[in-house]
Formats: C-alpha cells, structure tokens, sequence
C-alpha cells in the first residue's frame, strides 16, 4: 500500500497554505501544551505559599520596628518625667537641666524636649533646638499624650511627672523616629507611617508617582506611645515562586528552539553566524565586502548586511573627519593660550614702565605685587601646551620653576636679592583649573616671605599622598613662615583671605604649621596622556 503524503490529509491543507513561521509556532504550541499547564499549576499552588510568608515576614518586620521606636520613646520620657519631677519638688533647674544632658549623652540629639514645672510657668528646662510646633504645644496644658505634627515632620510626646503639675513634652523628627525603629527588612517601594486618628506622618519618603501605587498596608500590632505604625507598600506582583514559573516557560523556549533548529538553521543560523564573525573581527577603517547572496540565506540577513557594510563605512568617513576636527580644535586651543600669554606679558611690561616712574617705594611695591601676580597668570598660560601638539596639563615642575626665578632675581624696597629658593619636584602635571589658583598662591606666599624676610631661603617640594596617588602635598617651607610679627601683620591685612579663597578653589584646606615653618595643601594631579 502506497504510502499518502501528509499534506493530502484535509486537516494538514489549511498548513499548507501558511507561511513557514507561522507553521512553526503552531508546532511549538502543541508541543509544549503540557508544560504551559504544568507550569500554570505549580505557579498558582507556590505564589499563594510565598505571599502568605512574606506577609509574615513583613508583620514581623513591622511589629519590630514598632517595638523598638515605642521602647526608645518610652525611656526618654521616662528620663525627662523624673527630671520634671525633681524641678517641679524644688531643685535648681539648671543644675537638673545639665544632669538631664550629661545623662541622655548623644541620645539628646534625636528629639527636643521642654520640661515644666507647672501649668502656667515658662519652661524650666530644654534640651536641643527647640521647634515652634513645640513652643505651642507646650504652651497648652491640654496637649494629648501623642500628637503627628505632619507640618513640622515630626511628633511630639508628653508625660506627667511623678508630681501633678509636672510635666515633659519631646519632639521627635521623622528620620530620628526612623533610625529608632530600624526596621530590618528594607522592602523596596514602601512607606513607614505614624499615624493619629486625624493625622498621618510618613517616616520614609519614596517618589510621588511610586506613592500613588502603594496598594497594601500592614500595621504593627502594638501602639507607640498611643500611635500606629504602618508599613505601607506596593504588593509585588512577582515572587520568587513566580520566578520558578517563570523557568518553567524557559525549558519551553528551549525546546521550541530545538524544534525550530530543523527549520531555520540554514535560512537563519549559519548567514547570522557569517554576519557575526564579521561584525566581531571588523576594525575601524577597514574596507567590508557585502555577503553572497544564495537560495538559503534569507534575504533580511542579507539586508541587514549590506546595512551594516555602508554604516562601517561612514563610520569610517565620519572617524576621520573627526581626528581631523579635533586637530584643528587642539591647534586653536594652542593658539588662544599663545595669544593669551603674549597679552599678559605685554600687561606686565606696560606695569613695569609705569613703576619705573613711580615717585614713591610705595608705589614701586604696589606695581611690583601686581605685574608678579600678571607674571603668574602669563606662566601657567605658557606651560598649559608646552612642548606638544595637544593638552597634558601643567608641568608643575616648569610652572613652580619659572615663579621661583622671577622672584630669585627681584628686588625689594631695600634693593636686596631676591631668596634662595629650592625647587624639589618630580615630573607630574595639573590642570589648568589646578595651576592657576597653584600660581596665585605661591606668589603670595613668596611675596610674604620676599617682603618680611628677604634674606631667607626658601625651599618648594611636592610629594605624593601615601593614601591617594592622584593627590600631592605641595609645601613651601622657609624661616620667614615661623613666628615673625611682620608675616602676622600683613596677614591679618587681607592676604590671609586671599590664600584661603585661592585654598578654596583647590577644594583643600591650607596647612599653616610655625613650628616647622611651612605652609602645605593638598592639590590633585593627573598622568599626562600618551601619545
């Protein structure tokens, strides 16, 4: 009997006629059928095991937290109940007041408390920065046990003292309250709330629009010192037992995957695997051929092909037009620097004429002090590209150098020799943003020193930080930097507020040290770029 061919069958006709994707999802439905509803049936059974357990967990959490945040309210009202007491019985209110602070310690930095003696009197005693919402509240001898004071961010508390009329009142901030409750479990996507009957404070803050969707509350099931605890959160709409089911539906694709192998190995598999290798081994600049076109590559692989072909040659096109860009950005970048350096210089020339015909020392000195400082600004301009064709920072070496020189041959108002001045510095660069305020602050210094002690020498070095190779110590050591009247006066002058703000533009602090006779700050640098 001759065998019929399948597609004969009526019910294979309608196949027939379908394109060959379609065909195949329809053979992977079938085929994983089974394991679709298995997977249905575990999921269902393991997601109502896990939400009942993590429901658990989070009431624990909750309850927790709230016993924690009621135990610590509790002993500080407690603590400042007794010191109350003892101020409403006729103890020196100061002397409680300090005992109260040296007895909570750092516990005190948590809330703000008042303390009152009676109904009608001022408060007694205080304890840290006391907000308005607690000046009010104190100032009613009504004031209920528990109070959510959402406006203030915060809650207040009250308590009687062991006497009547005594009485405490705490402010507790809502991050203070949080730390106290210290919740264990961080729940993503949730809220803490204290809550009144009429108000409502959120202890943790989450984005607005993640606010709207918190769909569960699980409350603490004991009270903090009248109030609830609420944990509010978004409930999840996966678990991990959903993630198994989730595996379930992978075996599937795998499967599917090595029916469909049969199918789509020759039309898919080996073009993409051709596509990849060229697309792994491809380097900038080089020239790519288009894929052969045969009968079993599918014609979208080999569009994607050719697409990926004329994009590595623009890219090229495009790379080159960059460099090229870029070389002429570095070489007007150069050039502004040139032009910027020759400008000052001609600044501090023009300075120079004008204190030649200066009519007093006085004025000698003020011309000096400003073409020094034009001088320092013109040498980091002409160390910023010294040498290259493109930008590797500042020489520190050249730059502390080229100052150090002009002020080894300067002359002061007794018409003296400049210091001796040591430069021990290694090779290492800064930025520009760096060797500015650098500049500025070495020639102030070296003025100080040049104007209060000509005569003593100076020596500049620069080591790495032992914790942080990107940082050095930059130290100007000299005797004229220890004690010396003159150096006090003229700081106090102005010039210490100039070096702190040039201080300030390093982001470090400046080190003055007399016993050592040094100034230090801490700068950061940079290894220059290879070529």
């Amino acid at each position: 009997m001759a065998s019929t061919p399948r597609a004969s069958f009526p019910i294979f006709a309608p196949l027939a006629r379908l394109s060959i994707g379609t065909r195949l999802f329809l053979i992977m439905a079938v085929a994983l059928l089974p394991l679709a509803l298995g997977a249905v049936v575990a999921n269902r059974s393991l997601a109502e095991t896990a939400t009942e357990e993590r429901n658990r967990l989070l009431q624990k959490n909750v309850d927790d937290a709230a016993l924690r945040l009621g135990a610590a309210i509790q002993n500080d009202l407690a603590i400042l109940s007794a010191a109350a007491s003892q101020i409403a019985l006729g103890e020196d209110p100061a002397k409680i007041c300090l005992n109260l602070r040296e007895q909570l310690g750092p516990q005190q930095t948590r809330f703000a408390a008042l303390l009152y003696s009676s109904t009608t009197s001022p408060p007694a005693c205080q304890v840290g920065a006391i907000p308005q919402a607690l000046r009010q509240a104190g100032g009613d001898a009504s004031t209920p046990g528990a109070l959510v004071v959402p406006q203030a961010n915060g809650a207040i508390f009250a308590t009687r003292g062991r006497v009547s009329v005594a009485r405490a009142l705490a402010f507790y901030p809502a991050e203070s309250m949080l730390q106290l409750a210290d919740p264990v479990d961080d729940v993503p996507l949730s809220q803490f709330d204290l809550r009144s009957p009429q108000q409502v404070l959120p202890l943790t803050r989450i984005p607005t629009n993640w606010e709207r969707r918190l769909n569960a509350v699980m409350t603490a099931q004991g009270d903090v010192a009248g109030l609830n605890l609420d944990l509010r959160f978004v409930r999840p709409k996966q678990t991990p037992p959903e993630f198994l089911a989730q595996i379930i539906p992978f075996i599937t694709v795998l499967a599917a995957a090595g029916i469909g192998w049969l199918v789509v190995n020759f039309m898919l598999i080996a073009p993409l695997t051709q596509l990849q290798r060229k697309i792994r081994q491809y380097e900038t600049g080089e020239r790519l051929v288009p894929m052969a076109r045969t009968a079993f590559n599918a014609s979208e692989i080999q569009d994607l092909d050719q697409g990926f072909v004329t994009l590595a040659h623009k890219v090229s096109v495009d790379r080159e037009a960059l460099d090229e860009g870029l070389k002429q950005q570095i070489m007007l970048t150069r050039e502004v620097h040139h032009r910027v350096k020759n400008n000052l210089q001609i600044i501090a020339s023009l300075i120079n004429l004008h204190a030649r015909t200066a009519d007093s020392d006085q004025a000698k000195l003020a011309y000096g002090k400003i073409q020094r400082r034009v001088d320092a600004l013109a040498v980091v301009h002409r160390n910023h590209f010294a040498g290259t064709e493109r930008n590797e920072g500042i020489n520190l070496r050249a730059l502390v150098g080229e100052l150090a020189g002009s002020f080894e041959h300067a002359g002061n108002a007794a018409a003296a020799d400049g210091p001796d001045i040591v430069v021990d510095i290694d090779n290492m660069h800064v930025s520009q943003d760096v060797g500015v305020p650098i500049a500025f602050l070495l020639t102030e210094i070296l003025e100080l020193i040049h104007l209060t002690r000509p005569e003593a020498p100076v020596r500049i070095s620069a080591k790495p930080l032992p914790d942080d190779p990107t940082r050095i110590k930059l130290r100007i050591a000299s005797p004229a930097l220890g004690p010396n009247p003159l150096l006090e006066e003229m700081l106090a002058d102005g010039i210490d507020r100039v070096m702190t703000g040039l201080a300030r533009q390093l982001r470090a602090p400046l080190e003055r040290d007399t016993a050592f006779e040094s100034i230090a700050i801490a700068v950061p640098v940079f290894v220059p770029a290879k070529a």
